[in-house]
C-alpha cells in the first residue's frame, strides 16, 4: 500500500550518530590571536589551520599562498639521478622512447607530461595507452612484445605503473629493451631490477610520498629542465592529483595551486577545450575537476579507448579535439548507464551474502563491466562503510578491485592475503588484484577475519565536523577565508562547522517546499535542501548540533554567505506518537499467506537477544511509551541507529525503529533478528516478514501498550469517517498526509481513527487510491459489512486482547 507512507512529509533521521571533532588537538587561545592579528586572517579561520596540523606563521603562509620555490628537490628521490642521466643520452642520441602509460585520468596526464616534454626535447617517441579489458593494470607481457616489434624502441618508460611488474621488466630486457620504472604505488618485496623512480621505496629520502603518478612524472621533467619547463605541465599534474585522491598536502596541493588557477591560464589546448564545454570559464575548483572533468576523461578509457583521453591532452588541432570531447562524453553517457545497472546487480547479490558476521563487502560475478567495477565498489563502500570488493572474470582468472574506508589501508589487508593472488598493487584506499577463481571462498575468510582485528569503531556512522562556531563568530570576511583552502579533497576536506542550537526558525522555501530555510536567532540563515521530510526534529525542543557548510551566494547580483545543512545531532529521538502510532496500525494491512513463525520473549531479557553485533538486528516500536522503556532498559552499545519510520542509512546497522515503512524503505535481508518491542496488532505482519526475511521474529510475552486504546471500531465512528473523506474527496493534495491535514481543518477527526477506517474501507473496496499522484476514488455500488474486511476482524481481536469493545 505505498500510497500509504506517511513518512513522505515528516521528518526521519537517525538521532544517535555519534558527533566526532575530526582532529582533536590542544589549541593556545593566546596563539590563535596573535596570529589572526598578525595575519589579518579571523580567528577562527586561524583555528581551523591548526586543527589541521597548520601551525605557525610561517606554515600558514606556505599553505595559503603558493610560491614555487616550495617544490621539493627532485634529485632526493631515488633513481631521479640514474633516470635523467640515461633519458638525456637517449635525447642527445636521439633514441627511441616508448611512454608506458595507464588507461586512467593519471596514467593518461602522466604519458601526457613525459610524451609531450621528451618530444619538445627532440626525442622520438612513442605512446602506450593499454586497454583496460585487454590488457588491464600495468605492464603487459603480450603489450610490449608487440610494442619491441612495432616500434624497436631503446627504453620504455613507464608511468603510474610498472612497480609491481618485475616479471615484464624482465622480458622488455631479455629482449634487449631498457626499461625506466616511474610509478607511486605501493613497493612490494620484489621491485624490477631496473631504474625505479617512486617515492614509496625504502630508503628514498624525498620528504613527501604521496605524489601521483603524474606528480612523480612532473618531477622528472623538472629534474631534466627545471621548474621553467615542468611550469608547462603543472595543470596536467593538478587533473592527476585531483582525480587520483591523493591527499591534498605539501607538494600536492602546491602542484593543484599553481596549476589550477583559473581557465584563462589554461594552456593545454584541449584540457581548456573541455573545460569550457562543461561551463567552466572562471576559476577553477577542485569539485569542477572531481566532478565535471575527471569522469569523462576516465570513461574513454572504462567504455571506449584510452588513447582518445591522451589525443585529447596531447592535440593543438581544435576540429580533432572537438570531435574528441563529443566522444568521450559518449562514453561518460554509456558509463553512468552501464554503472547504474551494475549497482543495482550489485545490491541484489549483496542479500544473498553474509553481511551480518562479515565488515565487508565481496561479490564476484563473470559477466560484469570490467571498466567501472571501481567506481560501484567506493559506492559500496561508502554506503556500507566497510572495504568492498569486485571480482570479475577475466580469461582463466578474476580480477578484483577494491576500495577501501578511513583508517583501513587496502594494500596492507591485501598483502597479508598475498599467497592467495597471482598479483596485487595500489595504494592504501584503492587497489587491484587478480586471483584464481578456486581461491575467491579461502579470500573472502581470510578478508574477512582481517577485519576483525580492527576496533568496531572504524565500522560506525559518524556526523564528523571541524571545530564548534557560534553564530556570531560567522562573517562574510571568514567565508572569503575559506576560500583560501582550495584545493579542497583527500586530507583536506571543505571544512564542516558544527552549532549548537535549541530554537531556530523553520519554514519551507518558496520557490520548493521540498527545501528548508533554517534561520538563527540573530537571522543567519542556513540551507537544507530535500530536507522537508526532516524539518520536524529542527522544530523539536532541545539541544540540536547542526553540521555546516558556508557558502558565497549570488542572488539578483548580491553577495551574501549562507550555510548548507549537512547533518543533524539531537540529544533525543522525537517524534509525534499519533503519527507512530497511525503508522504502527497500518502495519497491520502487510499480509501474506505464510503460517507466522515466531518466538515469544520475556521483555526483561531483551539485552540478551539483542547481543552485541553493530549488524544485524531490528527493534521495532510503535509509540513513545515503548520507545522510552526500551531506552530505560537497554544496556548495550551495538543498537548503532534510533530511527523514525524510515531506515536512515543503507548499511545493515543493528537499529530500532519507530513505526517502520517496511516495505517503502527498509530492506530486511540484512537482518538475522527482528524483535518487535510493542506486540504487532496482527500476525499477518509476521507472515509478510517471515516470506521476505529469514530473521528470527520476536514478539514480548508480555503486552504493555494499546497501540489502538482510542480507536474505535463502531459502526457509527466509521460511518462519520466515510462520510466526511466522500464530501472532501476533491481536496486537492499530492500525498495522504496533506489530504488528512486539510480534511482535518473542516471535521473532527484523528490520524489514527483515520488511518484505520481507510485502511478498512480500501480492504471491503469501498474506495481504491490509484497509484501516481493521490487521489481517493470511491467505488460507487459497493456493499459490505464492516465485518467482511480482514483487516477489521484483525482490529476487534487486538482490541478483544486488551478487554476493551467499542
Amino acid at each position: 500500500m505505498s500510497f500509504l507512507v506517511l513518512g513522505s512529509l515528516f521528518f526521519w533521521d537517525s538521532m544517535n550518530l555519534k558527533l566526532v571533532k575530526k582532529n582533536v588537538i590542544d589549541v593556545d587561545i593566546k596563539d590563535i590571536e596573535q596570529l589572526s592579528s598578525k595575519l589579518n586572517l579571523p580567528a577562527k579561520f586561524v583555528e581551523l589551520l591548526y586543527t589541521r596540523g597548520v601551525c605557525g606563521e610561517q606554515a600558514i603562509k606556505r599553505f595559503l599562498y603558493p610560491n614555487e620555490n616550495n617544490f621539493h628537490d627532485p634529485f632526493l628521490m631515488k633513481g631521479m639521478s640514474a633516470a635523467v642521466k640515461r633519458l638525456n643520452l637517449a635525447v642527445e642520441n636521439n633514441e627511441t622512447i616508448v611512454v608506458y602509460g595507464d588507461y586512467d585520468v593519471d596514467g593518461v596526464c602522466s604519458a601526457a607530461i613525459l610524451s609531450l616534454y621528451l618530444a619538445e626535447r627532440g626525442a622520438t617517441v612513442y605512446t602506450h595507452i593499454p586497454s583496460r579489458i585487454n590488457e588491464g593494470y600495468g605492464l603487459n607481457t603480450e603489450s610490449i612484445e608487440r610494442i619491441i616489434e612495432d616500434c624497436s624502441p631503446d627504453i620504455i618508460l613507464t608511468c603510474d605503473c610498472g612497480i609491481s611488474g618485475h616479471k615484464e621488466v624482465e622480458v622488455a630486457q631479455d629482449l634487449g629493451v631498457e626499461v625506466i620504472v616511474t610509478d607511486h604505488h605501493e613497493v612490494s618485496d620484489t621491485v624490477p631490477d631496473c631504474i625505479v623512480v617512486n617515492p614509496h621505496q625504502v630508503d628514498c629520502e624525498y620528504p613527501f610520498e604521496y605524489l601521483c603518478g603524474a606528480g612523480v612524472a612532473l618531477k622528472v621533467v623538472e629534474a631534466m629542465g627545471g621548474i621553467k619547463d615542468a611550469k608547462k605541465f603543472w595543470e596536467l599534474a593538478a587533473i592527476a592529483t585531483i582525480a587520483d585522491l591523493v591527499p591534498l598536502v605539501d607538494e600536492n596541493r602546491l602542484i593543484v595551486q599553481l596549476g589550477l588557477t583559473s581557465v584563462s591560464n589554461i594552456k593545454n589546448l584541449g584540457l581548456k577545450t573541455l573545460l569550457l564545454s562543461q561551463k567552466i570559464s572562471g576559476n577553477i575548483t577542485s569539485s569542477d575537476i572531481a566532478f565535471k572533468i575527471a569522469p569523462r576523461i576516465n570513461a574513454a578509457g572504462r567504455m571506449g579507448d584510452a588513447y582518445n583521453a591522451f589525443e585529447l591532452l596531447t592535440s593543438d588541432n581544435l576540429n580533432r579535439i572537438n570531435s574528441l570531447i563529443e566522444s568521450i562524453n559518449e562514453d561518460n553517457s554509456k558509463r553512468k548507464s552501464v554503472c547504474a545497472k551494475l549497482y543495482d546487480e550489485a545490491i541484489e547479490d549483496i542479500k544473498k551474502e553474509n553481511i551480518i558476521d562479515r565488515r565487508c563487502i565481496i561479490l564476484s560475478h563473470p559477466e560484469w563491466e570490467k571498466g567501472i567495477t571501481g567506481i560501484v565498489a567506493a559506492r559500496l563502500s561508502g554506503e556500507f562503510n566497510r572495504p568492498s570488493f569486485i571480482l570479475v572474470k577475466s580469461g582463466n582468472t578474476y580480477k578484483g578491485t577494491a576500495r577501501s574506508i578511513a583508517d583501513i589501508n587496502i594494500y596492507n589487508l591485501l598483502t597479508n592475503a598475498a599467497d592467495l593472488l597471482i598479483e596485487y598493487g595500489g595504494h592504501s584506499q584503492a587497489a587491484g588484484f587478480s586471483i584464481l577463481p578456486e581461491n575467491i571462498p579461502a579470500f573472502k575468510e581470510r578478508v574477512a577475519e582481517y577485519l576483525r582485528g580492527f576496533p568496531r569503531e572504524y565500522f560506525e556512522p559518524m556526523l564528523t565536523y571541524d571545530i564548534e562556531i557560534s553564530e556570531s563568530e560567522i562573517s562574510q570576511k571568514l567565508i572569503d577565508c575559506l576560500e583560501l583552502l582550495e584545493p579542497t579533497g583527500n586530507s583536506n576536506t571543505k571544512p564542516f562547522f558544527m552549532l549548537n542550537e535549541s530554537k531556530v526558525k523553520v519554514q519551507p522555501c518558496k520557490s520548493n517546499i521540498l527545501h528548508t530555510q533554517i534561520t538563527l536567532p540573530d537571522s543567519f540563515q542556513i540551507f537544507a535542501f530535500n530536507n522537508y521530510n526532516k524539518n520536524h526534529f529542527l522544530t523539536t525542543d532541545g539541544k540540536k548540533s547542526l553540521v555546516v557548510e558556508f557558502q558565497t551566494n549570488i542572488y539578483n547580483g548580491k553577495e551574501y554567505i549562507r550555510g548548507i545543512l549537512r547533518g543533524i545531532s539531537i540529544e533525543k529521538l522525537t517524534f509525534s506518537d499519533e503519527v507512530a502510532a497511525a503508522n504502527f496500525i497500518k502495519m497491520t494491512a502487510l499480509t501474506s499467506s505464510n503460517e507466522p513463525k515466531f518466538q515469544k520473549y520475556d521483555p526483561i531479557k531483551i539485552n540478551d537477544i539483542i547481543g552485541d553485533n553493530i549488524y544485524g538486528t531490528l527493534l521495532i516500536c510503535g509509540c513513545r511509551k515503548s520507545y522510552e522503556w526500551f531506552l530505560k532498559q537497554y544496556k548495550g552499545n551495538s543498537i548503532i541507529l534510533h530511527d523514525f519510520m524510515f531506515s536512515s542509512l543503507k548499511n545493515n546497522y543493528s537499529r530500532i525503529i519507530v513505526s517502520p515503512e517496511i516495505d517503502e524503505n527498509l530492506d530486511l535481508y540484512g537482518y538475522e533478528k527482528i524483535i518487535f518491542i510493542d506486540k504487532p496488532i496482527s500476525t499477518s505482519i509476521i507472515s509478510h516478514i517471515n516470506a521476505n526475511s529469514n530473521a528470527e521474529v520476536y514478539i514480548p510475552s508480555v503486552d504493555e501498550y494499546n497501540i489502538m486504546e482510542d480507536i474505535s471500531l463502531d459502526r457509527s465512528v466509521f460511518a462519520y469517517y466515510y462520510d466526511a473523506i466522500k464530501r472532501f474527496k476533491d481536496v486537492k493534495s499530492s500525498t495522504l498526509w496533506g489530504f488528512y491535514k486539510s480534511l482535518a481543518t473542516r471535521v473532527n477527526i484523528s490520524l489514527k481513527q483515520f488511518i484505520t477506517c481507510l485502511l478498512v474501507f480500501i480492504d471491503i473496496g469501498f474506495v481504491s487510491i490509484p497509484s501516481g499522484e493521490f487521489n481517493i476514488k470511491f467505488n460507487n455500488g459497493v456493499r459490505a459489512d464492516l465485518t467482511s474486511s480482514a483487516l477489521y476482524r484483525r482490529f476487534e481481536e487486538y482490541k478483544r486482547h486488551y478487554g476493551r469493545s467499542n
